[in-house]
């Protein structure tokens, strides 16, 4: 009888435990086999991109708390500054992960970091 208790509490009580659920997770490859990553601009303002895909760079805009699906393996970021300098960045990303990307004001540089 203890047992039958104690493994009908046991059964009543899983539906109770909480699972561990993972979002949804982007996908590693387009339906022609290119690999894609997600790009979020995770900036107040536009931004213009470029991701190197078949061995060619191509622009992207990106609006502010947009993201978009990429091909290719880098991304190229610039920004030009007041004085008129151009810093250009080269980032490496990989297939199926997601990236943010921000402008620091503050460190005068480019904030790119998985995006959660």
């Amino acid at each position: 009888m203890r047992k039958f208790l104690l493994v009908w509490i046991i059964f009543v009580s899983l539906p109770i435990i909480p699972t561990t659920a993972k979002g949804q997770q982007p996908p590693k490859q387009n339906r022609t086999g290119n690999s894609i990553s997600v790009i979020l601009n995770d900036s107040t303002e536009s931004m213009t991109i470029e991701y190197r895909s078949d061995s060619e760079w191509r622009q992207l805009k990106l609006e502010p708390g947009k993201d978009a699906t990429v091909q290719g393996d880098r991304i190229r970021v610039a920004k030009t500054c007041e004085d008129k300098a151009v810093i250009t960045v080269d980032l490496p990303i990989q297939a199926g992960k997601k990236y943010r990307l921000a402008w620091n004001a503050r460190s005068s540089i480019w904030d790119f970091s998985p995006a959660q």
